[in-house]
């Protein structure tokens, strides 16, 4: 989960499929890292720092203010 402008944002699967991990300042699938849970999404972007996670509603890529529960 994320806040951004007042908004709260949550992470989805692209397709319906998969949580996608998106590099800094690149939208590009082809970069994007891919993972079945939302928990493997989450450990994945602990562990890089920097990475963003695609969220709805926007269908945005959100790098900042990005809330993981533990």
């Amino acid at each position: 989960m994320a806040i951004v402008d007042g908004v709260a944002k949550e992470a989805y699967r692209l397709g319906g499929t998969h949580y996608k991990c998106f590099p800094r300042s690149d939208n590009e699938v082809a970069n994007a890292k891919e993972f079945a849970t939302i928990e493997e999404a989450a450990i994945f972007m602990i562990r890089n720092p920097g990475w963003g996670i695609r969220m709805n509603p926007g269908s945005a890529i959100i790098y900042n203010g990005i809330q993981i529960e533990l």
